[in-house]
């Protein structure tokens, strides 16, 4: 996992990685973007590379991994997540509602050769009320 190392037999911070991680924690608390805030730390990683290095709670330590950040700073971090998507959610909520479509479905009384013609029967047999 990005931010430790095995030695003997033991995970390990690797430093270098840790602090990348910790700058991607600070930049993106602080209101950057997740790729922007992986490019302030020095890293080319991709949206979701860096939401799964936000959520990971590996990072605050645990009985296999020591800890890189601190709890407050995942917490802090997570919420933002949290803060931004809620946001997100709001302005899709301008969009047009959903069309919904009711159907009616008849009850198949016949059996055709081919899986093709069969499920052409079968699509058939449905019918768009509204």
């Amino acid at each position: 996992m990005y931010g430790y190392k095995v030695e003997n037999g033991e995970i390990r911070i690797d430093k270098h990685e840790a602090s990348v991680i910790v700058g991607i924690f600070n930049a993106y608390i602080s209101g950057m973007s997740m790729t922007n805030a992986a490019k302030n730390a020095g890293q080319l990683f991709c949206h979701s590379t860096v939401k799964r290095i936000l959520q990971n709670a590996c990072y605050v330590g645990d009985s296999s991994h020591p800890a890189i950040i601190n709890k407050n700073t995942f917490s802090r971090a997570n919420a933002e997540l949290i803060k931004r998507s809620s946001e997100h959610k709001r302005f899709s909520r301008l969009k047009p509602p959903p069309i919904h479509t009711e159907f009616a479905f008849f009850e198949a009384t016949e059996i055709h050769d081919t899986p093709k013609e069969q499920a052409e029967y079968i699509y058939s047999l449905i019918e768009v009320i509204r």
